[in-house]
């Protein structure tokens, strides 16, 4: 039996989610983490992934970061300087990307989708050990809104490399909404869905009318990221650590380096505790380095920074210019309190959905929609345009002396209309369908209602063909 999984691969961090039982369950990897550091290094001869290439020595290690931004097939002058900054190999940028991996005992060359293969094979290898029986591993990806389609065939392949067999790929705002459900909503409703990663930040309304969503605005910042807030709180441990012992860790890339892999730990810590120790070993000139940091230190360090994080999503709602009834947040900077709250109050009116760790909800939306594509096999969705009917005219029903509009014009197919019937004490009712509510019936249908309890369910299916009509 196949199994349906969700990836979300980011820029800092990757989550693997599997399907069951009508819930997405993030799979955790062997060292008992929900997301795994988007990470990979050359220690030695040995290729490390995830958690071991994030830690231990950096400096024995050929390290690249952030390797999505190199996954776009439109990255530009800026995204390279950033990987490079970031990372310790040596990018070669001529005809072709080629990442060089040097160590003391040898020197390997790779680039970009061999990078992201890797990662891919990490995860592969997780939910192949999740997995209670053997099967093929159904797979839904998650892609910026605004690649292209040569860079989302990229991520495919390299998924498929490493084993999976990719049904779909979707959008993130997509696959967040799918998390909570949002496109089974009856009413049409307007959702902000903000995502605050490591070093990018979007925010996009899109429209859910039907089961459909549209993203009506977008816009996407490269510059805003989670690993500013990191730098902020690094640079204030420096501070701290001038003043008692007069060094300079700002003078030293090594102890910068250990900083920011301390201050990015805290930083996690304080998301859900209010307070987290630093404790560096050697930090500068031989000098150990321990202090406590409260979450409300944390949150006055980085108070300047807020109002840009919101620069996004206030642009976006202004362009919009309509209603907004809920919040979807992701990305794993998204879960420091300070900043929910500094969303949330931007629309005091709409519904903040947070109930799934921002970290994990883009996964979780993959693997839903990779748990409802297994039921419909014969769909091709390699594409990304599809073509859809829509209904061409309203579609009333009456039953009794009661009449009600059961579908109106433009309404998707496999659109679900669910009634609560009260037929009193009557042993069966009939309804019939009608093009208006003074036309004669096109079909009808009598369900034997003795034995259901009152007052009872009608749930009708808007098919392709037909509309199905079931009682319970």
């Amino acid at each position: 039996m196949a199994a349906a999984y969700g990836i979300h691969l980011g820029n800092s961090s990757a989550c693997l989610a599997s399907y069951s039982n009508g819930a997405g369950l993030i799979i955790a990897n062997d060292a008992g983490d929900r997301v795994t550091p988007a990470i990979v290094a050359l220690n030695g001869t040995e290729w490390e992934i995830g958690l071991p290439a994030k830690s231990g020595q950096p400096s024995s290690k050929s390290i690249i970061k952030h390797n999505k931004r190199l996954m776009n097939s439109d990255f530009n002058a800026d995204d390279l300087t950033y990987v490079e900054t970031s990372s310790s190999c040596r990018i070669q940028n001529d005809e072709k990307l080629v990442y060089e991996f040097e160590t003391s005992e040898t020197t390997l060359f790779s680039n970009p989708d061999n990078i992201a293969t890797k990662i891919y094979a990490k995860l592969f290898t997780i939910a192949s050990h999740a997995m209670s029986n053997e099967g093929d591993l159904k797979l839904v990806l998650a892609a910026p809104l605004h690649w292209s389609n040569a860079s989302r065939e990229r991520l495919v392949k390299c998924a498929e490399l490493a084993g999976f067999d990719v049904l779909q790929v979707i959008s993130e705002p997509a696959a967040a909404l799918l998390a909570y459900n949002i496109e089974e909503n009856t009413e049409d409703v307007n959702v902000l869905v903000y995502r605050l990663g490591g070093s990018s930040c979007d925010a996009s309304v899109v429209k859910v009318s039907g089961g459909f969503m549209t993203v009506e605005k977008s816009v996407y910042r490269s510059d805003l990221g989670g690993q500013c807030l990191t730098k902020d709180l690094a640079d204030f441990i420096a501070q701290e650590f001038r003043q008692k012992w007069k060094l300079d860790p700002q003078e030293s890339r090594r102890a910068m380096a250990k900083l920011l892999v301390h201050a990015d730990n805290c930083k996690h810590v304080l998301s859900t505790l209010n307070s987290a120790h630093v404790f560096i070993e050697s930090l500068l000139d031989g000098v150990d380095w321990s202090q406590n940091v409260s979450r409300a230190r944390f949150e006055n360090v980085i108070s300047s920074k807020i109002s840009s994080y919101l620069e996004p999503a206030q642009k976006v709602i202004e362009s919009f210019g309509g209603p907004i009834h809920k919040i979807v947040i992701c990305g794993g900077s998204m879960k420091i309190p300070k900043l929910q709250s500094a969303i949330a109050n931007l629309l005091p009116e709409a519904e903040v959905l947070s109930g799934i760790s921002p970290d994990e909800v883009i996964a979780v939306g993959c693997s839903r929609e990779a748990g409802l594509l297994s039921d419909i096999p014969e769909f091709s969705l390699k594409d990304m345009n599809t073509e859809v009917e829509f209904l061409g005219k309203d579609i009333y029903l009456k039953y009794l002396d009661q009449t009600i509009q059961l579908f109106k014009e433009g309404t998707a197919p496999f659109t679900q209309n669910v009634q609560s019937i009260d037929a009193g004490d009557v042993k069966s009712v009939s309804f019939t369908l009608h093009e208006d509510p003074d036309s004669d019936g096109f079909a009808t249908e009598t369900f034997n209602v003795e034995s259901l309890t009152k007052p009872f369910t009608l749930r009708a299916t808007l098919q392709e063909a037909n509309i199905l009509l079931q009682v319970e």
